[in-house]
């Protein structure tokens, strides 16, 4: 039997030599939107719980449109044509229409990336920008959220008469869910808002993870931030596994979202009725640009209400990396820091990891579970430096996995998460 899982824009493929495969955990396809800008249009026309958004520009207004880096799949470049046509039918001129990039902590894209994001016409056209989260010219002091979250956010965004967030819907290993109000926290908060809000005491509360919204801290905080701007709709997409629109919700950034998560559910929502001892996922592009978002396959079996592999299994994922381990301070924390230091470290409040959440989320996995991961070869020696199980290819890496699980009266069950990031599995015994 042959396993395959995504890869970048390829795959990766072994032979099973040996276990059982409880399950192959396949996210359904969903039924497609193929005139996206044609849907988008009329959704305008009828936002969920507000007003149509033409009875709501003003040609005088100042109008802030706030888009996803290239880490996400989101089709912006195809969004923001209806929504651009909407806004210059109102008379409002581009010089008052900004696209803020909603970089969080991520790196600034270069001219080169923004131009492959958005296309010349639009780039040549409005003013786009990089959030930036240090900058404090560029912030507004907004006190603190009830979860004690210094609140510093992005100038242009709150100054703005409209805001329009655009984004995707897909799970996500603290939120719940990606989208809605992430494209304001953490997408234009300042770099201590970010922080604060991916703390030690949020990531690793019970309720923060995949497919988890109702008493999630995380979540609760990013949207309590909403309601202290002023008018405000969301247009987000809701991706399957082949990043193909499935949905399109428009509207209040809350109501819209959770309309959004439904439609989601029905096609990431996965049941398996066994926990395993290996787990194999695989990584679409762009979600293994870096190891940083690779995270985001290697958390799926455990980063759920309920786990759905066992102690001490092993989790094999497999990711290009192309962009090598991340924007942050990850690679240089894991390779010069002994584990037990981190971890003191990511427990205080004041925590100086830039990329503290990841290191976290990776390092809960590796105290209960082996981690091996699959990527290019030139990127073994960065592996290996921060102490990380390494194989060029997924089959040497299932081989030797499935020989450690092994002996003459036990063979270990198996699950496959081909496109992990895209799954949320439930544990259903």
């Amino acid at each position: 039997m042959d396993i395959k899982v995504a890869y970048g824009h390829s795959e990766k493929i072994a032979k099973l030599t040996g276990g059982r495969i409880v399950d192959i955990m396949q996210p359904k396809r969903g039924r497609l939107i193929t005139e996206l800008e044609h849907v988008i249009t009329a959704a305008l026309k009828k936002p969920l719980g507000q007003a149509p958004l033409k009875q709501r520009i003003k040609p005088t207004d100042k109008l802030v449109i706030i888009i996803d880096d290239q880490t996400r799949p989101t089709p912006t470049k195809i969004m923001l044509k209806p929504i651009l046509a909407l806004i210059k039918g109102q008379g409002v001129p581009a010089h008052h229409v900004t696209i803020v990039i909603a970089t969080g902590a991520h790196k600034k894209l270069s001219y080169q990336e923004i131009n492959e994001l958005l296309g010349p016409e639009i780039v040549s056209t409005y003013h786009i920008e990089n959030h930036d989260p240090i900058a404090k010219k560029g912030l507004v002091d907004l006190g603190k959220t009830s979860f004690g979250t210094p609140l510093l956010l992005n100038k242009k965004v709150y100054q703005a008469d409209l805001r329009i967030l655009t984004g995707m819907i897909k799970p996500h290993n603290q939120a719940g869910y990606s989208g809605g109000g992430k494209s304001i926290l953490p997408g234009v908060c300042g770099l201590a808002t970010i922080l604060a809000n991916h703390s030690y005491r949020y990531v690793s509360h019970p309720n923060s993870g995949l497919g988890l919204i109702n008493g999630n801290p995380i979540r609760a905080d990013i949207e309590e931030v909403l309601p202290k701007l002023g008018d405000t709709t969301m247009v987000n997409v809701v991706l399957n596994y082949q990043e193909e629109v499935i949905d399109l919700v428009v509207g209040d950034a809350i109501k819209a979202h959770r309309a959004g998560v439904r439609s989601l559910d029905k096609i990431a929502r996965m049941e398996v009725t066994e926990r395993s001892e290996i787990c194999i996922c695989g990584t679409p592009a762009p979600v293994d640009i870096n190891f940083y978002q690779m995270l985001n396959s290697i958390s799926a079996p455990y980063r759920v209400k309920d786990p759905v592999i066992k102690p001490g299994a092993t989790i094999i994922v497999a990711g290009s990396a192309c962009q090598g381990v991340s924007d942050g301070d990850f690679y240089e924390v894991m390779s010069n820091t002994e584990r037990e230091v981190i971890w003191q470290e990511l427990i205080k409040d004041d925590a100086k990891y830039s990329e503290r959440a990841a290191l976290q989320i990776y390092l809960e996995g590796e105290q209960k579970y082996r981690i091996s991961v699959v990527s290019e070869e030139k990127h073994r020696q960065l592996f290996a430096k921060m102490g990380i199980n390494y194989y060029p290819e997924l089959q040497p890496a299932l081989d030797e996995t499935i020989k450690q699980y092994t002996d003459h009266s036990h063979h270990p069950n198996i699950i496959v998460l081909p496109y992990a990031p895209f799954v949320i599995p439930v544990l259903n015994q």
